[in-house]
């Protein structure tokens, strides 16, 4: 189910009701929405409900382990309930995978059963340890399997036949599960932050159930702290007029960003994307310039939709983008550019590798080792990897010169025009990189940094700045005044005018045939 289609339009229809008619019963609400999660992903493919479950069990049991909260057999109750109706759902609705979903579901909690009992009177420490690695073993796992095994076994049987060692290699050849990343990262930092003492666990499974398939940002994120959005499942939520205008507004502004700038530049990113060879040299930025903004607008669309429908429900996620094209230097660009992430890879990779307490030498290499890794985290490819390694490469050039020092060091004109400079160096440096994400091999990313300097006018580019227009003259107006959101504290009229002019945009200018989120794949 996807926010722009009529589908989810007719589930909110029905879904929002039923939720303000049950404001004064937490635990109702919570129930519906954990049911109305399910459904919202369920309806992409049920088989996959049983990945998010059996990640949800887990790290609820790891969670209480780690803390060193003692429980009875009463703890079992509702996940091993929540796990029936999964497996009820599936057999419904996909029963010819019932019985190895079933088989493996089994399998599963009988090990983490025995691990239970067989570890009771392990020390604490020891066990808290083994627990951790129990809950992250079971998210990468899952993640590694679905995502990352064809491509790595593929890749070995390569490297062999290179070698004269002739491989057959074993592919799953398993489709990639909606969201997986942000969901088994969301679960992940949950016992991380148990284990760092950082966070107290839960023992109401049923809030945190819903914690982690909280339907406005299931898919593709927020990647949600528990310390931030867990709380708020446990405290009645205010359903007001002000969050109600406010979180419609911000749904509607993702909703323009995404079906009217972002679905109509991508034909021209595909086009020239799909084989840039075949197409003249002058054309090449603009494939460039469109995939710069169609990601951007793509991805920035989901966070707002997300985060205005989880305020409307009487939620508060966090924000994901901060106007990150005005950026002067890379890591203002990572405070900026899917926030979520860049903070979990900082909090869990960068400074558990030691971030920058080891000297010069030791921080580059842990700043490039998290970004390879923040690279492949988006896809089981070369491509993304290189994007990961082009972006720690000039995070540390830039650490090496201290230009974000010598940058607010600056006065008067001179800082004014070295800022504007920065500016301009950081949004192509910004869009060689989108070159790396977006080629389909290094021989496509290599021939457009070649030729794409030459461009010629055409209506590709008149395309791409027709549909960019608006969004870079609102951000730039937010950016000037300090504003968050285009119509934060603007006279009612002005907000009136603005929603008009994205009702119109969205009836006359939005793609009959809408393109799935980029960052579905992911």
């Amino acid at each position: 189910m996807i926010f722009f289609q009529p589908v989810f339009f007719g589930f909110f229809a029905i879904f929002f009701p039923l939720y303000g008619l049950l404001r004064n019963r937490l635990a109702r609400q919570n129930a519906l929405i954990l049911l109305g999660s399910y459904i919202f992903y369920g309806w992409w493919d049920v088989r996959f409900l049983i990945l998010i479950t059996i990640s949800t069990v887990v790290d609820y049991i790891c969670g209480l382990v780690i803390s060193g909260d003692r429980f009875g057999a009463a703890v079992w109750r509702a996940p091993l309930a929540l796990l029936a109706a999964v497996l009820a759902g599936i057999a419904v609705f996909a029963p010819v995978s019932l019985i190895l979903i079933a088989s493996l579901t089994a399998l599963g909690m009988a090990l983490l059963a025995v691990v239970l009992a067989l570890t009771k009177e392990m020390p604490h420490d020891r066990r808290r340890r083994l627990f951790l690695g129990l809950s992250i073993l079971t998210n990468l796992g899952i993640l590694a399997t679905f995502k990352y095994f064809d491509f790595f076994a593929g890749e070995f049987a390569q490297m062999a036949s290179a070698v004269g060692w002739e491989v057959n290699a074993l592919t799953l050849n398993l489709i990639l599960p909606v969201g997986i990343s942000f969901y088994t990262f969301q679960t992940m930092s949950y016992t991380i932050d148990i284990y760092r003492k950082d966070f107290r666990p839960t023992r109401e499974f049923l809030q945190f159930a819903a914690f982690v398939s909280f339907f406005p940002q299931l898919v593709a994120g927020p990647i949600e702290r528990a310390r931030n959005l867990l709380p708020q499942f446990a405290e009645p939520r205010q359903i007001t007029a002000d969050r109600l205008r406010s979180g419609a507004l911000l749904f509607m502004w993702g909703f323009y960003k995404k079906v009217v700038i972002a679905d109509n530049v991508a034909p021209v990113s595909d086009r020239i994307f799909s084989d840039p060879t075949a197409v003249s040299t002058g054309e090449l930025l603009a494939g460039a310039l469109a995939f710069t903004i169609q990601i951007y607008c793509d991805f920035s669309g989901y966070s707002d939709m997300a985060r205005g429908l989880a305020r409307m429900l009487g939620f508060e996620l966090m924000v994901n983008f901060r106007m990150p094209y005005f950026s002067r230097t890379p890591s203002e660009f990572w405070q900026r550019w899917h926030i979520s992430l860049s903070s979990w890879l900082r909090d869990y990779l960068y400074i558990t590798l030691g971030g920058n307490r080891g000297g010069a030498f030791l921080t580059y290499r842990n700043l490039s080792l998290t970004m390879l890794l923040g690279g492949l985290w988006h896809g089981a490819a070369w491509t993304f990897i290189a994007w990961g390694a082009f972006h720690g490469a000039i995070l540390v050039v830039y650490r090496i010169g201290d230009v974000d020092n010598r940058l607010s060091a600056m006065a008067g004109a001179l800082r004014m025009l070295a800022m504007l400079t920065a500016g301009v160096v950081m949004f192509v440096l910004t869009v060689i990189g989108w070159v790396f994400f977006r080629a389909a091999s290094f021989t496509d990313a290599a021939h457009m940094l070649a030729h794409m300097w030459m461009p010629v006018w055409s209506e590709n580019y008149a395309t791409v700045f027709f549909y960019a227009a608006p969004l870079v003259i609102i951000e730039t107006f937010m950016r000037l005044t300090g504003r968050q959101n285009p119509w934060e504290r603007m006279p009612g009229i002005v907000v009136f005018n603005l929603c008009l002019f994205v009702l119109f945009s969205v009836l006359f200018l939005d793609v009959s045939t809408g393109q799935d989120f980029i960052y579905f794949d992911f």
